[in-house]
């Protein structure tokens, strides 16, 4: 416990220490509005890789789908900010995005996280498919900080070390008590939100 707080403080304060470097160097003008967006779509597309990392990476599952999640973070937040323009309402569909990302991920993860290989990528990538049919860049950093904070707290837990368990030898984790499917699905839930809420910001 002692150790995760020592790392997470570290991190907070490099965290704190890029958020300052980045508006000193907007207020003084050496970022201009173009620099700013491209700083913009990097947290975002590290918000996305991060989650998706989760489900690829660390739980060794081939998931094509992830762009489908962002897409029903992004729908959310384009449908209710166009009938409420505030940041109340982003951060409500935000929200409402992640939700409906992570019940949408439980009811596909559930019949096809069973699967594995190019059978489950295939899954996703249709999963995707049928999902298809402005912010600030602090907002962007400060939602990289905590999807990635949160993702790895996520993996220093117990339910992270099972799913690296899973990933390095399912059959050794399973003979050990391990309920690799449940492990598999908590993974691609969270990865499944992680990229709702890049989808809002985007």
């Amino acid at each position: 416990m002692k150790e995760n707080l020592k790392v997470n403080i570290l991190w907070l304060l490099l965290l704190l220490a890029g958020y300052g470097l980045i508006s000193v160097l907007v207020s003084v003008g050496v970022l201009n509005l173009f620099y700013v967006q491209i700083l913009q779509q990097i947290g975002i597309n590290i918000i996305l890789a991060v989650g998706l990392n989760l489900i690829v990476g660390f739980s060794g599952q081939f998931s094509l789908g992830h762009a489908g999640f962002m897409a029903i973070g992004a729908y959310a937040a384009a449908i209710i900010g166009s009938k409420s323009p505030t940041y109340g309402a982003f951060f409500g569909a935000m929200l409402i995005g992640a939700l409906l990302s992570g019940a949408v991920a439980l009811l596909v993860g559930i019949p096809t996280l069973r699967l594995k290989g190019d059978y489950l990528a295939v899954a996703t990538l249709g999963v995707s498919e049928i999902i298809r049919i402005f912010t600030t860049w602090q907002m962007v950093y400060f939602f990289v900080v905590i999807t990635t904070i949160a993702t790895l707290n996520f993996l220093r837990s117990p339910i992270g070390r099972s799913t690296l368990s899973v990933r390095e030898d399912e059959i050794a984790a399973e003979s050990v008590g391990v309920n690799t499917t449940k492990i598999k699905i908590i993974a691609f839930v969270f990865g499944a939100i992680t990229a709702s809420i890049a989808g809002s910001l985007q």
